[in-house]
């Protein structure tokens, strides 16, 4: 019977993803990870401090280019934090990956 309904439904030879890989495929097919928008993400994060350490020593405030300068590292290591945090959808990605080869006939994965 199940046979029959995956045919009828056209999920033959389909993968048989999980809900958490359904989930991953449907969150990076609808972002934007395009050089322009990576760069734009970056520049703001990491402006602001970086002006700021500017006129910090353009004002011989140590002070001022202290605070920069922790900054600069709070946010290196939120996206340390990050990364590590999407490792996990990493390895969900290479599973969805996994799968999808499986489905392919021997040798179609010419270059």
């Amino acid at each position: 019977m199940d046979i029959l309904a995956e045919e009828t439904d056209g999920r033959q030879g389909r993968p048989d993803f999980t809900d958490e890989e359904i989930r991953l495929l449907r969150l990076w097919s609808a972002s934007d990870v395009s050089a322009g928008r990576q760069l734009s993400a970056q520049i703001g994060y990491f402006a602001t401090p970086a002006i700021f350490g500017v006129y910090g020593l353009a004002t011989g405030s140590l002070t001022v280019v202290g605070v920069a300068f922790i900054c600069i590292l709070l946010l290196l290591a939120w996206g340390l934090v990050t990364t590590w945090r999407d490792r996990r959808d990493s390895v969900l990605m290479q599973s969805v990956c996994s799968k999808v080869l499986a489905t392919l006939p021997a040798g179609e994965d010419k270059k």
